[in-house]
Order: structure tokens, then sequence, then C-alpha cells
């Protein structure tokens, strides 16, 4: 949709704003973007526009009709700064949004997370869901935060050493810190827009599952009867360093939508080197254990930018799709050298947002639910014996990325 169409717009915007908060540029997957190509290219879609939505704001809007915006996706999605004040209408009517300067469109009352919204649910509401008015309605949280929420409710580890991973067809790589520090290509700092205060980090990987189907969906010797577990199967132990280290000359550099974090490149893309005339089923085994190790060294690239500027994580937690696959827990673990942690319970969006309806409901403090929280979980812990193996592989995977950039630059210059 308008995600990467707004790559031109995005630009202009960031040649306008003060962008520290954002990680040094606003992405095409930012509102801000997203609303200047709307304006440009549907006119009259915009010129009906009364109000401008998040889609956690606007579930919250349809169930109590209250216009109050999320911290969260205020802060994450479009550019709000609670240490300055909220909305930067100068910064609105400098990049051609000046219809947003009253802020009515936008929302002029920013609640935070799991706060309950005035009046509850509606009348019009409880009637189209059998429900009964007045019915607490928590301030939202976009969904991938949430999902951070439930996961430092289910693996019980302190917030400011965990990172989570949101994962699914992309990756979001979610850091929560009490200190304020500004780190090039990763988004934030963001006040609040997780736990009261601490700062959101966000890194990325823009395509992580889709780049894994598609990868192996396209080798010569991939049928539609193949899964994941059978590959997982007929790839050996996955604790056996003979197993994991048989892609040591096939290397995988798995952007291929772009690099969210920590490049912010949406035109960045991937590279696969030591390909070779082989389409056997080993070959299968062997581009695909290539393409996780490729997606685990970008949390790597991401964490290490994070350690620059002094936000060391010792735990990783994960949910979603990639969190149902061992090879690539058993390998991220040993990639970052940290304790990967998984929850048994299913669906850490679902579960964030039920403690956000909780702290709306009885009036608790999201810190004391996380206390409370207790869940069975797998860890996956690192292997010294792996750890010279994935340096090198780091090595090489940092080299891929210099060399695309040095490839892009040669073919862009005068």
């Amino acid at each position: 949709g308008v995600l990467f169409r707004s790559s031109t717009a995005s630009s202009g915007i960031n040649a306008e704003y003060g962008l520290q908060y954002v990680g040094g540029g606003f992405s095409p997957e930012q509102q801000p973007p997203k609303l200047l190509w709307i304006k440009r290219h549907l006119p009259d879609t915009w010129a009906r526009a009364a109000h401008l939505f998040d889609l956690p704001d606007w579930l919250t809007y349809k169930a109590s009709g209250s216009t109050v915006r999320s911290l969260c996706s205020a802060t994450c999605k479009w550019g709000y700064v609670l240490e300055r004040g909220g909305w930067d209408t100068q910064f609105l009517g400098s990049v051609g949004l000046e219809e947003l300067v009253d802020l009515e469109m936008l929302g002029r009352t920013v609640m935070s997370p799991g706060e309950s919204i005035p009046g509850g649910v509606s009348d019009s509401a409880a009637e189209e869901l059998g429900l009964k008015p007045g019915i607490s309605v928590a301030v939202s949280m976009i969904d991938a935060h949430a999902g951070t929420l439930g996961l430092l409710q289910h693996v019980p580890r302190t917030p400011s050493r965990t990172l989570s991973i949101i994962s699914g067809t992309s990756t979001c790589i979610m850091g929560l810190s009490a200190r304020r520090t500004f780190v090039p290509g990763v988004w934030g700092p963001y006040q609040g827009a997780v736990l009261p205060g601490m700062w959101l980090y966000e890194g990325g990987q823009t395509a992580a599952g889709s780049a894994l189907d598609h990868i192996v969906h396209n080798h010569p010797a991939y049928t539609s009867q193949i899964t994941y577990t059978q590959l997982n199967t007929d790839l050996g132990n996955l604790t056996n360093p003979e197993t994991l280290t048989r892609t040591r000359d096939l290397h995988v550099l798995p952007d291929l939508h772009g690099n969210r974090s920590p490049l912010a490149l949406p035109w960045f893309r991937g590279v696969i080197s030591g390909l070779d005339l082989d389409s056997s089923y080993a070959s299968l085994l062997n581009m695909y254990l290539a393409t996780v190790q490729g997606l685990a060294l970008g949390v790597r690239l991401v964490m290490d930018k994070l350690r620059e500027h002094g936000l060391e994580y010792t735990d990783i937690a994960v949910c979603g799709g990639l969190a149902k696959n061992p090879l690539y827990l058993h390998v991220l673990a040993n990639v970052t050298m940290t304790r990967v942690a998984v929850p048994r319970a299913e669906n850490m969006m679902c579960a964030g947002s039920a403690l956000l309806a909780q702290c709306a409901h009885q009036g608790h403090v999201l810190h004391d639910i996380l206390d409370a929280g207790q869940a069975e979980m797998d860890v996956y812990k690192p292997g010294e014996e792996f750890s010279q193996f994935y340096e090198k592989k780091y090595k090489v995977y940092c080299n891929m990325v210099t060399e695309q950039l040095r490839y892009r630059e040669i073919m862009h210059s005068e």
C-alpha cells in the first residue's frame, strides 16, 4: 500500500525536522510521510478527512466515541514528543501539513496506554457488541508494542535488560531503558510508549518471515509439501556444531525489502554469497539455514548499535511466527551470545492488550502487573562452541552490508 510509496515524501520531511526522536529520520512506514503522500496524490480523500487515526486509536474511537489518542501511537508513529510539549505544530506547517496545525484531525487529547477513556463503551457500541454501556475502554497500544508488554509479563526478566522481538513477516526489536539516549537508525527514544517512566528503542527488520519464505519457496528443490518442521528435522541435531556450521561458504543478507535499522535505508536490498549450480534438497537445507543465520545476524547488528550507545540487554524474549521455529531460536542465542526465552502461552499481543484492559478497569499501574506475572517458558542458551564460527559469520555479514553501500555509491555517482 502506501508503505513505500511515501519514500519521497519521507525524504522531504526529513529535510525539515529535528529528527533525534525518530532515529535520525522519518521512515516511510511512519505516518507523516504517508499523510503527505495522501495529500499530494489523493486530494479528494484528504479534503474529506475529519480525523486521522492509527488503527489502535480507531478501535478505541469505535468502542467509545472518544477521539483520545494513545501516547504509544502518537509518539511512535506520528512525531509526538512528550518532553517537548507534544505535537510540533511548527513542523507540521513547515512540511505542508498545515491543515493539522489546529490538532482537530490529529487529536488534542493524548493519554497513556492502560488509562481509562472517559465514558467507556458508548451506547451505540454497546448495542452493536452486546455489552453494557460504560464498560472500561483502555487507551490502546500498537500491536507490536502490546506484544512487548505481553512478553515482559510472561518472561519474568528485568524490563530494562530484556530485548523483545515480535516476529512475523517483519520483525520489531524492542528495548526499554530508564535512560534517554539517541541511537541513529533506531526509532526512538519514545517516552512512555510501553511503560510509564521508561524510554522505548525500536529497531526492526522490514522483511523477516517474508524473506525466509521468499528464499526457501524460490529454491528449485522446494515443493509445497515441504514444511519448516521437516527442514529442521532433516538438518539434524540443532545443538550440533556440525549441523549449524555447514554454511561456512554460504552467506545471506536477507534485507529483501529495505533495512529498517540500523541503516534506515528503504532502498537497501539483500545479497546471497556462495551460489552454485546445486539444485538438490541438501542445497535447500543449506540455503534455509543460511537465511535463518542472516536474520539472527541482523538482530545482532541492531544490538551492537544499541550497545554502542550504552543500552545493554542480557536476555531476549521472542513471540510471533519465528518463536515457533527452534532453529531460529537456537541460532539467535548463539549469534548474539544471549539467552533467548519464549513463553509457552499463545499470542502476546492479546496478552498485552488484556493487561491494558485490566489496568483501565481496576486502576492498576502496569509495572505492578508485570511484577506479578509468572508463566512457563522455554529458554535457549548460547554455546561457547559456536562463538568462533559466528564471529566469522558476523564479520562477513558486516562486510556484505558495507559492500552493498559501496555498490550503491558507485552506481549512483555522477
